[in-house]
């Protein structure tokens, strides 16, 4: 049985608006994504027509696989254990931290969701958006805090890479400035 699905991957509008059909190797996920109606029910983003097409199906597979091996490579090589989120105690102790000097800086409480945090061997990145803003890094000595600006991504632009990597990538070449520090006390 045929299934309208609808969706963009992180901001990246996906060629497989099509009809995916159930068992697909995208199906599930496809469900676990964000509806997007581009060019109306039924009608494919890639090519424009109506209907399921095969080759649209494999350029969206062929896309989320390159987009999942940049995040695996990005991860091994910026990532201090390899992996999103807080690896053990001493990971926990410095996140907390990190999330108490960002939550200070912007003179809000902050919830805070660390299985999408990065921390890096000096850094934290944690994923704090609205328009125009991706997340922020937080050095774990000082907690010099950096802003990354959506503007960012397309300065640094990575092929397959989401905008959020493009700005820790960003930071880690040293392209981005540390937030001033309030005057308020």
């Amino acid at each position: 049985m045929a299934k309208l699905i609808l969706w963009r991957r992180r901001g990246v509008c996906m060629p497989s608006d099509c009809l995916v059909r159930e068992g697909s190797p995208v199906h599930e996920h496809y469900l676990t994504h964000q509806d997007v109606d581009l060019f109306g029910p039924g009608v494919c983003s890639g090519c424009g027509k109506y209907g399921f097409h095969p080759a649209c199906e494999a350029r969206a597979v062929e896309r989320v696989r390159a987009f999942d091996e940049a995040k695996r490579r990005l991860l091994e090589q910026h990532a201090l254990h390899g992996t999103y989120g807080v690896v053990g105690a001493a990971s926990r102790q410095s996140y907390d931290s990190a999330l108490a000097a960002l939550s200070a800086y912007l003179e809000r409480p902050l919830d805070g969701h660390p299985e999408h945090a990065i921390e890096g061997a000096g850094w934290w990145f944690i994923a704090e958006g609205w328009i125009g803003m991706l997340g922020f890094i937080v050095e774990k000595e000082g907690a010099t805090i950096y802003p990354l600006f959506s503007g960012l991504a397309a300065q640094n632009w990575l092929p397959d890479t989401s905008a959020d990597w493009c700005a820790i990538v960003a930071y880690v070449n040293g392209r981005v400035e540390a937030a001033e520090r309030s005057t308020n006390t």
